[in-house]
């Protein structure tokens, strides 16, 4: 008689009068334009945003002292960025820009591009190099075209905002003698794109399956327990609901068997998320999870919640039949991503 579960951070310092702080000469700004698309992480095509234009507007500093030519990079402090690509296909203003074609983002564990200052004739590789050609107001503001591309499984949370830093070197002239810097412009632009709450879920694990127990008392199972365990896994950018139930109520029959009636039956229990639910405790496991986090297919990411069931009793004096089974159902949805929620397991 085989038996089986299937589961679905003082003081005072005095500066003497003639010291000054320092002046930053090398300053920029960005900003881009509003992105309304939506991105799926599962979705296996990921994201391809063909063209987002970010405006960069270069500073005056101290007797009119402005970049003329720039060298920077993108990067973000949400490590779920990492693994996206934002690769220039045009510059639009009086100046010129190159290389085209090129990712320029980079992710929070590098390593960086080392802009070296003065800027060396070269672009420096995997920066952009834009060169403003003039002093004046009109040249003060480029547009950067940019290809945007978000792969699957980035382990982004569900209606989150994408921050980035440019992190620049650039050579200036005006007033005074021509200078050289390296500087960060920290959020420089957002991008808006609205990451879905989606999940992913799987049992994952040997099957649930008792073996032969026609030959066990229930004195057998009592002194030398029968268990077998097993995990659901769950990938997700949001938070969720999950709930288990039993199809028999915590009951295995074989097939034209009757799970109520007790020659045809096989009790067992189910322990799952910290509660466990046997013949008489047959309400539905249910609880609210946080955001599960995602990670590359198939089983790395997510979360493992455990599943362990147990034998309460034997089959010697059960109905003889090859199989004794029973179903575990267990529902996971995502929800709105404002969901409160407990962490899980």
């Amino acid at each position: 008689m085989l038996a089986a579960v299937a589961a679905l951070a003082a003081g005072a310092l005095m500066l003497p009068a003639s010291a000054s702080a320092q002046v930053r000469l090398c300053q920029i700004t960005a900003s881009s334009a509003p992105v309304v698309l939506n991105y799926d992480p599962f979705n296996p095509t990921g994201l391809n945003i063909p063209t987002v234009a970010i405006t960069v507007t270069r500073g005056n500093g101290p007797g009119g002292a402005k970049p003329q030519v720039i060298d920077f990079y993108i990067r973000s402090s949400n490590a779920g960025a990492n693994g996206m690509q934002i690769i220039p296909i045009s510059a639009v203003g009086t100046g010129s820009g190159a290389p085209f074609g090129a990712n320029i983002f980079y992710p929070t564990t590098g390593p960086f591009p080392n802009i070296v200052t003065p800027l060396p004739a070269s672009v420096t590789p995997g920066t952009f190099r834009y060169n403003f050609n003039g002093n004046n107001a009109a040249s003060d503001v480029f547009t950067l075209n940019a290809q945007v591309v978000l792969p699957a499984n980035l382990n982004l949370t569900a209606s989150s905002a994408l921050v980035f830093d440019i992190e620049y070197g650039c050579d200036g002239t005006g007033g005074g003698p021509p200078f050289s810097e390296r500087n960060v412009a920290p959020n420089a632009f957002t991008l808006n794109i609205n990451v879905l709450s989606a999940l992913q879920a799987s049992f994952v694990g040997p099957a649930l399956n008792f073996n032969e127990v026609g030959d066990k008392t229930d004195t057998d199972v009592t002194t030398t327990p029968i268990i077998r365990n097993g995990n659901i896994r769950v990938a997700s950018s949001g938070p969720y609901s999950i709930s288990m139930t039993s199809q028999n109520n915590y009951r295995m029959t074989y097939a034209g068997g009757n799970p109520a009636t007790e020659l045809q039956n096989l009790r067992y229990q189910t322990t799952f998320l910290g509660q466990t639910r046997d013949p008489a405790n047959t309400s539905a496991i249910t609880t609210t999870c946080t955001r599960a986090g995602l990670g590359a297919p198939p089983l790395s990411g997510g979360v493992l919640l455990p599943v362990s069931v147990r034998l309460l009793e034997g089959g010697i004096d059960e109905v003889p039949s090859a199989n004794y089974q029973d179903n575990l159902i267990v529902t996971v949805s995502p929800l709105a991503a404002s969901t409160p929620g407990v962490t899980c397991p």
